[in-house]
């Protein structure tokens, strides 16, 4: 039954094959069926045996080429059609001769396919080493940019934060002198805000330049996943999108900066929610890849995409889609530097009008001894690792800085 019951998928399968080969099949079935009338003009006409099959390996050799060992049933009909002949269109030639033949068209079927096939693989092998080889090349390019930007952000950032902190306090201190209905507050407001928005993208600055730092300690990714969900639940709240997790129970401890992870994870949701603002829909999920042995986060939403020809930018530093005065281009590149220190991979799939998919893949360590961790577990205390007011600074400092 159910080998029946697969009969309809497998004629579907075989009339898209055919379709798809519609040209070569004809010039086959046209030559096959001209091949095997010869066949029998000569063993009725002539009777001659020997030149009569020698027509039967022009189809036989075209076939193995076009499409492998999968055409030696193009031999197997003419090995058929000459047994078939022989009591109808005696030759005189024995038995022997006639399977002789039909062995003939079956090794030369099979191994005209079988080269064909080696050399497709072939191919396809030179194919993916030229595709792995170009994807290592531009990720290679991508580091040393990111390594030179760093470098540049980390002097720029110190050479303006100090001017910027001096240009707040004297303006907080005229702000304090005036009274309230002077009508020079209104000005000097504005110039606080516009300070402290320069002060935050010298915070992402800082933060782009120091991701070498890593602190490693064991951390709960389940955990981290929830707390990133209630971090921007109220902002998605605010614009009516709504976030949820999807996280196995059972995922083991990871050995990594949750400072850091946690930063880059609320800057993708951050992200996800601006794409999906107006009742959309943004999803959090973690699963264990058991092919490289690595935990996938994925951070979804069904918002409006990415145009293809800005993917390629996304992780660029200072590239942003966004409106002036709402992004700066720094939280993706942050987000970019994180999982490379981690030794990890971040990928994005998206289609405009769709939705998009960020896959962040971080390898699983072994946690260390016992004495070591617990040194670690210290320094990710010390760092803000697990501490909530930490987070919400995090949070409000990498809202400012983020790309789509």
């Amino acid at each position: 039954m159910a080998i029946v019951s697969t009969i309809p998928e497998r004629c579907k399968r075989c009339y898209a094959w055919v379709r798809e080969h519609a040209s070569r099949s004809w010039v086959l079935a046209v030559l096959g069926a001209a091949c095997a009338a010869e066949i029998v003009y000569f063993r009725l006409g002539l009777g001659i045996g020997i030149v009569s099959t020698h027509f039967a390996y022009l189809p036989i050799v075209l076939g193995g080429l076009w499409w492998g060992k999968r055409a030696t049933w193009i031999a197997v009909f003419f090995s058929l059609w000459i047994v078939v002949l022989r009591p109808l269109a005696p030759t005189g030639e024995s038995l022997v001769a006639d399977v002789g033949r039909g062995l003939s068209f079956l090794l030369v079927g099979f191994s005209v396919g079988a080269v064909r096939d080696m050399a497709e693989a072939a191919r396809r092998a030179e194919e993916a080493t030229r595709r792995n080889l170009e994807k290592a090349q531009e990720k290679l390019a991508d580091a040393e940019r990111l390594a030179s930007m760093g470098q540049l952000s980390a002097g720029v950032a110190h050479e303006i934060n100090n001017p910027l902190g001096t240009v707040l306090l004297y303006c907080h201190m005229l702000r304090k002198e005036l009274g309230d209905d002077d009508s020079r507050r209104a000005d000097l407001d504005m110039i606080v805000s516009e300070a402290t928005r320069c002060k935050n993208i010298v915070r992402g600055l800082l933060d782009f330049a120091r991701q070498s730092r890593v602190s490693k300690a064991p951390a709960d990714m389940a955990a981290l996943v929830e707390e990133v969900r209630s971090l921007t639940a109220p902002r998605a709240k605010e614009v009516r999108v709504q976030v949820t997790t999807n996280v196995p129970e059972r995922l083991p401890s990871m050995m990594i900066d949750a400072t850091q992870i946690r930063q880059m994870l609320v800057n993708l949701v951050d992200n996800a929610i601006d794409a999906a603002s107006g009742g959309g829909q943004v999803r959090i999920s973690a699963r264990l890849d058991d092919g490289d042995g690595s935990a996938v986060v994925d951070v979804w939403d069904n918002g409006c995409g990415i145009p293809a020809e800005n993917l390629s930018k996304l992780f660029t530093p200072f590239f942003t889609t966004k409106e002036m005065g709402k992004g700066t281009g720094l939280g993706l590149a942050i987000a970019y530097g994180v999982v490379k220190m981690h030794s990890g991979d971040i990928t994005v799939q998206s289609k405009e009008g769709e939705g998009t998919t960020f896959s962040v893949s971080l390898p699983l360590e072994a946690e260390p001894d016992d004495g070591t961790a617990d040194a670690l577990s210290a320094v990710g205390a010390e760092t803000g690792a697990s501490s909530p007011d930490t987070a919400e600074q995090t949070h409000e400092a990498s809202s400012a800085g983020i790309a789509r």
